[in-house]
């Protein structure tokens, strides 16, 4: 069990220009210039054939292998993505997008069957939003501004994951889901509709039974009782459209707050003198690891006891690896988080 305790308390400069000496004379290079002027000249033009040559062109097999002992592959194909960065723009494969993003997810000790399921999720949420105006790319472009692209150093078991899985995306009526993913749930997923995820119809709450064995299913947040009102009078109020989804009846803590919670037991809702505010502001304001949490007292201090890590919805990381170690497959561990779906293979 984890215990959180907060608390809110060259300048370059030109060298001066050397005297030339008395009685020094320059040496001048005879037969250099202009005798060997079309040579330069043809140099130039040459120039960016040489470049091109020598350092390839990302779009045209920059990745063209599978790398260091993965055999014959290619993490290449018609899809790139435009990551737009404080440095500029930059155009990558999207398997190789799909890895980093994967990399930097992933934890020591995941399963391969884990990770492709990971990686089949984090391609098709890309491929929702792919525009056919990739006119540079020769094919489709994916908008992104992901200034933490290239922190890592990819991983052979995300970069095997994206090979095994190239192309693959889950779908749901034809059209690649939002495939949301998150570390540990609280012993069950979050059902869409309960969040007015309308969109979502494949997310469906569903139980993951042995999640309480995740070193971090349980962790504790404990304040004092004047910064925990500091706090609450900064998180934003939910509108009036909010307040007419409470249709479930309230759990009363501490006395005096009313906390809504969906089916899962993830908080919709928490009001105190009359001020309502949403489970996942609440969570953000108090820096907590999900949503699915209990307020209590000890020793005048306010504890919050937090079940699971993340928003709850989709696939929980830590039941996918549980359920590859007893012998599933990444299509097996899907089918199990995400309702009605199919997949298909872009390329």
């Amino acid at each position: 069990m984890k215990k959180i305790r907060v608390f809110q308390a060259f300048k370059t400069t030109n060298p001066a220009p050397r005297r030339q000496s008395a009685g020094v004379k320059r040496r001048i290079v005879p037969g250099f210039f202009p005798k060997n002027l079309g040579t330069i000249l043809l140099f130039l033009l040459m120039l960016p054939y040489l470049i091109t040559f020598l350092f390839g062109n990302v779009k045209e097999g920059g990745f063209g292998t599978a790398g260091p002992g993965r055999g014959e592959g290619s993490y290449e194909g018609a899809y790139f993505v435009d990551n737009l960065t404080a440095l500029g723009n930059e155009t990558i494969p999207l398997e190789i997008y799909v890895a980093d993003q994967l990399t930097r997810s992933m934890e020591e000790g995941d399963e391969l069957e884990a990770a492709k399921a990971q990686a089949v999720l984090i391609r098709s949420g890309l491929m929702t939003g792919v525009s056919s105006s990739g006119e540079n790319a020769g094919g489709r472009e994916i908008k992104a501004a992901d200034e933490e692209y290239g922190s890592r150093a990819l991983s052979e078991l995300a970069l095997d994951a994206v090979l095994q899985t190239k192309g693959v995306c889950l779908m749901y009526q034809d059209q690649p889901v939002n495939g949301a993913y998150f570390a540990v749930s609280n012993g069950a997923t979050r059902n869409g509709e309960e969040l007015s995820l309308s969109e979502c119809p494949y997310l469906k709450s569903v139980v993951c039974s042995r999640d309480f064995l995740s070193e971090d299913y349980v962790s504790i947040v404990s304040l004092k009782e004047g910064e925990f009102h500091r706090i609450w009078q900064q998180i934003p109020s939910a509108g009036d459209r909010e307040r007419e989804n409470l249709k479930n009846e309230a759990e009363k803590e501490l006395g005096d707050i009313s906390i809504w919670r969906d089916s899962a037991g993830y908080v919709l809702y928490v009001e105190r003198d009359s001020k309502l505010v949403s489970g996942e502001r609440f969570r953000e304001s108090f820096h907590l690891a999900s949503s699915s949490f209990h307020l209590s007292e000890e020793e005048g201090e306010i504890m919050i006891t937090v079940k699971g890590a993340g928003h709850g919805l989709g696939m929980s990381r830590f039941s996918a690896n549980e359920m590859a170690r007893e012998g599933k497959d990444y299509t097996e561990i899907l089918h199990y988080f995400f309702q009605d779906v199919t997949f298909t293979k872009f390329e």
